[in-house]
């Protein structure tokens, strides 16, 4: 199995039992919902990239409330000569800053949000959406958060 790694910094945020979530436009979560959040660029903290990506993915500000820890999944996606990705995801609580209306989503060329939805918790499935807004939407259930490693080798891809 040859894997590259994937590091990003994801928000979960929450309102009337709903989860704030981007319809992924690119990458191996394609076609499904994900967490808002993405790459650090160079020199930047992980608040600083989290706020950022919030931002750009939803158009919302954000202030961040507590770090939730580092968690790691992979999965089966073809990219060039890899098989897998290894994806470590720093995830975050946060809350909306005020009650603004969204401001747009950033257009620009690595964007991979496609818009973004506040979707009942049941509704965040591995057949709808990423393995880190799945471990979201089962932490916002009160099901605990557990830190292995998750493995999705028989990954499908199906579209919302």
């Amino acid at each position: 199995m040859e894997s590259f790694n994937h590091f990003g910094v994801y928000g979960i945020c929450q309102r009337d039992g709903k989860l704030l979530v981007i319809h992924k436009g690119r990458g191996p979560y394609t076609g499904r919902y994900d967490l808002p959040g993405g790459r650090l660029e160079a020199n930047e903290s992980l608040l600083d990239g989290l706020v950022r990506e919030f931002m750009e993915e939803t158009g919302f500000a954000v202030k961040v409330e507590r770090n939730l820890g580092i968690f790691d999944f992979f999965v089966r996606y073809q990219e060039d000569n890899f098989t897998h990705m290894h994806h470590l995801a720093a995830l975050y609580q946060v809350e909306l800053a005020g009650e603004q209306a969204p401001a747009g989503i950033a257009d620009f060329e690595e964007q991979d949000s496609s818009g973004m939805e506040w979707v009942e918790l049941a509704g965040i499935t591995l057949d709808s959406a990423s393995p880190a807004a799945v471990l979201a939407a089962k932490w916002l259930s009160g099901v605990g958060l557990t830190f292995t490693p998750e493995y999705y080798d028989e990954w499908e891809l199906k579209t919302l």
